[in-house]
This record gives structure tokens, C-alpha cells and sequence, in this order.
């Protein structure tokens, strides 16, 4: 089933801006509302949601991941053993996996945020990037 922009898009925006967590918040509790934000904004935080982007490119689950960014990011913090791409795409819808993936993400490097930039351009900036 394709995901469309279009789909609730106002309900899943007020959602989000709603879930920002304040920077008075633990950085570790906030940083997971924020995830769980970018998880609305990005898809209804539904895990098998694909979406097709203007590029003909593919986007993934509840964070819509492209498949090589998946790819990437989960092997280098060790998040998933496939020894072909193909594997890969076995994880790819699992949500929590993907804000697992997130959240090292931006640990690792805040700048990482980058890779949802439109839709933190409407929920904010992850919480304690400068």
C-alpha cells in the first residue's frame, strides 16, 4: 500500500508539533518523543507505509527510510545481520528497529536530522542540537 503526503496530512502535522518535547526534558526521554514526533510527521507512525517521492525513489516504514540509508546506518551501529541487500528489506518496516536506528542516528551525529529535513523544518530540531 502507497502512503500518500496527502493522507491526513493536517492531523499528522498538529500531531507532531504537539509530541516536540521541551529542551527541559531528559535528553534521552526527549530525544525519543522527538523520534515518536518525526515517526507521525513522516508517516502516521505506520511501519509499512511506502512512499514514492517526485524521484522515483522509494521511502520506507513509520521514518521513511530510503533502503540505502537503512542499509548503511543499520550495519554500521551493528542493528541488523543480513549478509545480502536483499535481507535488509526484512527489517525495513519494523518501526521500532527504525527509531532504534534513529536515535543512534542522531547520537552518533546530531547532524543526521538532516536526512528528514523537511518535515524538521515543521516539528523542530531534535532535542540539544545547536
Amino acid at each position: 500500500m502507497m502512503w500518500s503526503p496527502a493522507t491526513d496530512g493536517a492531523d499528522r502535522a498538529a500531531a507532531s508539533l504537539s509530541a516536540v518535547p521541551s529542551a527541559e526534558d531528559h535528553s534521552g526521554q526527549a530525544l525519543v518523543k522527538w523520534i515518536d514526533a518525526l515517526a507521525v510527521a513522516e508517516s502516521g507512525n505506520r511501519g509499512w507505509a511506502i512512499h514514492q517521492d517526485r524521484d522515483g525513489r522509494n521511502y520506507y516504514g513509520c521514518l521513511q527510510f530510503r533502503e540505502e540509508t537503512f542499509r548503511y546506518f543499520a550495519t554500521k551501529f551493528h542493528l541488523v545481520q543480513a549478509d545480502e541487500p536483499e535481507e535488509f528489506m526484512t527489517f525495513i518496516y519494523d518501526c521500532s528497529l527504525q527509531k532504534r536506528l534513529a536515535s543512534r542516528m542522531i547520537r552518533d551525529n546530531p547532524a543526521n536530522w538532516k536526512h528528514w529535513r523537511k518535515t524538521v523544518e515543521r516539528i523542530g530540531l531534535p532535542p540539544g542540537t545547536p
